[in-house]
């Protein structure tokens, strides 16, 4: 019996950590995506103003 509670809890875990990681590169995602948008905005402006 706990060897399964065991195994249960370190899946949990791992599941826990993949959901993490996860969630983590989708917000470094989304960062390097507005940044390079923010980017783009700042020369246009730099184009249309001088």
């Amino acid at each position: 019996m706990d060897r399964k509670k065991i195994a249960s809890n370190a899946a949990r875990k791992d599941a826990q950590l993949a959901a993490r990681l996860a969630s983590l590169g989708i917000v470094v995602g989304f960062v390097i995506y507005w940044w390079n948008e923010l980017q783009a905005v700042r020369e246009m402006l730099e184009l249309a103003y001088g």
